[in-house]
């Protein structure tokens, strides 16, 4: 896969499923030409519209972005997502056999290519590049932002990740076990509710608030950028994370259940305020953390009922 993005334009050769994308933006316009599960995708982005008649699987697509908004209407599996960005707003209810979805923000770029026949993703963007090599599922990722940067190893039932780049919009519903994902970004908010693995799920970002309701198997995710922090909480199989922003660092080294967390967020200007309540599954057992000059305090309990994060 090969990306470029300076006159919005790549091209993505894929397996099975997906079998070849070419995508042109100029006036931010795409065809994408598929192969037997997605037959035929055609997207005008003039004032950034598009819609796509597509096969027995992926039933109907029609995205229209004016401030750029679209709606999608799929099939079965994949319920309902619906992305709303204050100038920014889409919609999409999608299908059985949907691995890959391809978003494009004029100034907020991405691509989200999935599914299990879909070993790597090379993304460039002119000032936002990330690498993502999958395996089977979706065993490690990459990411490589200029000023900010982070790696992300994931393991098997880590299918879906959602990260809000104040500047740099975007997010990826991937597996089968994903229903649902709602995403709100007024201020930054969105909710997702989802499937068995990961039951609710409702960020809420207009001082950077959100509450996480989790099932059993995906515990907790909590992704916070106000200037590009996120912190992630994860389950037994995601045992390490490093995250790295330029200005912006945190470390996180986990276990089994997740014993422990360190953050450490330097020279962040414009913090203004932050509180997360996060009610999880078996594993995780509680944290309360509280940054006020940039500190962190970790008191662990019997289930995890609630965290607390309040950046000054």
């Amino acid at each position: 896969m090969a990306l470029h993005l300076s006159q919005w334009h790549f091209i993505s050769v894929n397996g099975t499923v997906l079998h070849s994308m070419a995508l042109q933006f100029t006036q931010w316009h795409f065809t994408a030409v598929n192969g037997t599960v997605l037959h035929s995708m055609e997207l005008h982005l003039g004032q950034w519209h598009f819609t796509s008649v597509n096969g027995s699987s992926l039933h109907s697509m029609a995205l229209y972005f004016s401030q750029w908004h679209f709606i999608s209407l799929n099939g079965t599996l994949l319920q309902s997502m619906a992305l709303y960005f204050t100038q920014w707003h889409f919609t999409s209810v999608n299908g059985i056999s949907f691995h890959s979805m391809a978003l494009y923000f004029s100034q907020w770029h991405f691509t989200s290519l999935n599914g299990t026949s879909f070993q790597s993703m090379a993304l460039h963007f002119s000032k936002w590049h990330f690498i993502s090599l999958n395996g089977a599922l979706l065993q490690s990722m990459a990411f490589h932002f200029t000023q900010w940067r982070f790696t992300s190893v994931n393991g098997t039932v880590l299918h879906s990740m959602a990260l809000h780049f104040c500047q740099w919009h975007f997010t990826s519903v991937n597996g089968t076990s994903v229903h649902a994902m709602a995403l709100h970004f007024c201020q930054w908010h969105f909710t997702s509710v989802n499937g068995t693995s990961v039951h609710a799920t409702a960020l809420h970002f207009t001082q950077w608030h959100f509450t996480s309701v989790n099932g059993t198997s995906l515990q907790s995710m909590a992704l916070h950028f106000s200037q590009w922090h996120f912190i992630s909480l994860n389950g037994i199989l995601l045992h390490s994370m490093e995250l790295y922003f330029s200005q912006w660092h945190f470390t996180s080294v986990n276990g089994t259940s997740i014993q422990s967390m360190a953050l450490i967020v330097i020279e962040c200007t414009s913090i203004h305020s932050m509180a997360l309540f996060s009610a999880n599954g078996t594993s995780f057992q509680s944290m309360a953390l509280k940054v006020i000059e940039w500190h962190l305090n970790l008191l662990s309990g019997t289930l995890l009922q609630r965290m607390a994060l309040h950046f000054h």
